[in-house]
């Protein structure tokens, strides 16, 4: 009978010793990042948040993450195939387009399963700054060069370039192409820019003239004064009159001294 309760004793022993070498299910640690400790500029503004979990042996974990807004957030599910670890990551955005400020905001994972377990909170500090929207006030010159005399239509297909220029600086440029009724029409535009303005033309010349050579002599006037404001953005009907000349190639005379085509 003793025999029997000296061998009951061991056998219970041993299976208490194998079951506590079982080592239970559990979160070991859990840590916690944040992209920026503190963001100055414009909003709304993203923060990522980067966690990571670790456990002893294979298992479910629940979690979720707790805010300083108090908003609730879902419950997530990492499973583990063995002990280690794994990241996990949340993206908070806050801030207006308007100017504000938020202080000590933070955000920290909470485990829920297999054991209760919090990170340490990881803290920033925003602030918006306003967005100006910067407006783009157009100012504009239009108008056109028209030629008289006979065979205007040979102008057809001639190129003028046209100059909006403040001081010493060219600030529009356009490209214009004569009609067969003799008219070249331009727009030249600037951008909150407001000032005294001078326009001026000048020939574009093709490399191979085919027929006959046109020459442009002068515009007249030779440039044109424009006065551009906030009131008066736009001056129109800034018009030119063309004076050119023609020859063919078999003339056999020189050049003219005007630029031709």
């Amino acid at each position: 009978m003793r025999f029997k309760a000296v061998i009951f004793s061991l056998l219970f022993l041993a299976a208490t010793s194998a079951a506590l070498s079982i080592k239970a299910f559990k979160v070991t640690d859990v840590s916690l990042s944040v992209s920026e400790s503190k963001y100055r500029g414009f909003c709304p503004h993203k923060f990522t948040f980067t966690g990571r979990i670790t456990v002893n042996r294979p298992g479910t974990v629940r979690y979720t993450w707790m805010r300083s807004d108090n908003i609730p957030q879902k419950t997530h599910t990492l499973v583990f195939q063995g002990a280690g670890s794994k990241t996990v990551t949340h993206t908070w955005e806050l801030g207006s387009k308007a100017m504000g400020t938020y202080k000590d905001q933070w955000a920290r994972i909470k485990i829920l399963a297999p054991n209760p377990l919090i990170s340490k909170k990881a803290k920033f500090d925003l602030t918006c700054l306003p967005q100006v929207r910067m407006v783009r006030k157009i100012y504009k010159v239009s108008g056109g060069v028209f030629a008289g005399g006979a065979h205007v239509d040979w102008l057809e297909g001639m190129q003028l370039r046209f100059k909006l220029i403040s001081g010493t600086r060219t600030l529009s440029t356009y490209t214009g192409t004569f009609s067969s009724m003799g008219s070249c029409f331009y727009t030249l535009i600037v951008f909150n820019a407001p000032g005294r303005y001078r326009i001026v033309v000048e020939p574009v010349h093709p490399t191979d003239p085919a027929k006959f050579y046109l020459c442009f002599n002068r515009v007249d006037p030779d440039m044109i004064w424009v006065n551009l404001s906030e009131d008066a953005p736009t001056a129109i009907n800034q018009n030119f009159s063309l004076r050119w000349s023609w020859r063919h190639l078999d003339m056999g005379q020189e050049a003219f001294d005007s630029p031709c085509w």
